[in-house]
């Protein structure tokens, strides 16, 4: 269970437009255990499409291109890969529920159909069987196996985002890729899709790498989260460390703008201040420095190392030196713990 299905290691994706280039990805690097779900949270921007993109051989071309770095699956590195290759560990291996089920479904074809395409793109089946086989998926999901021969504008959103999840299981694959799995849909809907989706990765043992700028849904999905801003991953650790033990400016403040429904409200959501910075050009230091109400010296000159905080998670933030001032972070969210220790 504790075995290490994907890892990526010191990961940059760079994007090189007629204005300048966008350093999108700078030195990612993450770790997702097989059976388990890793969540990674942050600011629209701060790069978890273009991560889930590259890992799934996506990146799009000519302008974006991966200047350093490692994706291994199963110990070999997907960078290495040929499109042949590629194709073969894609969909059969590692699959994709993407952001939007209007723009991931063919219009003009029916969703039984664009199921059973997706298996005999991997299976070695005669379309009676992969029809047998998408009508049967169809029932997993939820959707009336007669549906099959309907078309995608013939579904409601929440439905066409059941199609997708189809169509991303349809080969049994190891690892799950869900790109804002709800977006668009109400809160009866999502919390729908998200239980199926549970649901499924538990019955097909998959692991999953969850996208969301939700805090709530990985609150409720995540073993593990990584936060990530401005190309980097700034806090890293298991779900209860991140929740109850937030150690990065950034984190709190995400955390401090999350809406109590236990507590009793006694002010306003905290707001981070400003927006998040220019990736045409990175400021030198910290990127997170400018919002920062604890900034230092410290943060304008050198991007912060990687600290171990009290209870062993990673936080990338100047405050975790032991030389850093005690500092206080907004109502509601753990007071930061000292004694932290550069990572080695």
């Amino acid at each position: 269970m504790d075995q290490t299905i994907l890892e990526v290691q010191d990961l940059r994706i760079h994007f090189e437009l007629r204005e300048g280039t966008v350093k999108a990805l700078n030195g990612i690097d993450l770790v997702l255990k097989e059976g388990r779900t890793l969540g990674l949270v942050g600011e629209t921007g701060a790069g978890k499409t273009t991560l889930a993109k590259g890992i799934m051989g996506l990146t799009a071309k000519p302008y974006g291109k991966i200047k350093s770095g490692k994706i291994l699956y199963e110990g070999k590195n997907l960078l290495e890969m040929d499109k042949k290759q590629l194709r073969r560990i894609r969909g059969e291996h590692i699959s994709m529920i993407f952001q939007d089920p209007m723009t991931s479904l063919n219009p003009v074809m029916t969703v039984g159909d664009q199921i059973a395409e997706a298996i005999r793109n991997h299976d070695k089946l005669s379309r009676r069987d992969a029809a047998k086989k998408a009508a049967e998926i169809l029932e997993l999901v939820g959707i009336p196996s007669s549906r099959g021969s309907e078309y995608p504008h013939q579904f409601s959103g929440g439905m066409k985002q059941r199609v997708v999840i189809a169509i991303a299981l349809a080969c049994n694959p190891k690892i799950l890729i869900a790109d804002e799995p709800t977006t668009a849909l109400d809160v009866t809907i999502q919390a729908q899709i998200l239980e199926m989706i549970r649901d499924l990765r538990e019955r097909f043992r998959t692991s999953m790498l969850l996208i969301t700028h939700d805090l709530g849904v990985v609150a409720k999905m995540a073993d593990r989260i990584a936060v990530m801003y401005a190309g980097k991953v700034v806090e890293y650790g298991d779900a209860r460390q991140i929740f109850y033990n937030p150690c990065h400016p950034y984190t709190w403040g995400l955390l401090g703008a999350m809406p109590n429904l236990i507590q009793e409200v006694k002010s306003e959501l905290y707001a981070i201040p400003g927006t998040p910075p220019d990736l045409y050009a990175p400021p030198k230091g910290c990127a997170f420095a400018a919002r920062c109400p604890y900034a230092m010296g410290a943060c304008l000159k050198a991007d912060p190392p990687e600290y171990t905080c009290s209870d062993g998670h990673i936080s990338r933030c100047w405050l975790m030196d032991k030389r850093a001032k005690e500092v206080t972070p907004p109502d509601g969210v753990p007071t930061l713990p000292r004694g932290g220790k550069e990572h080695e």
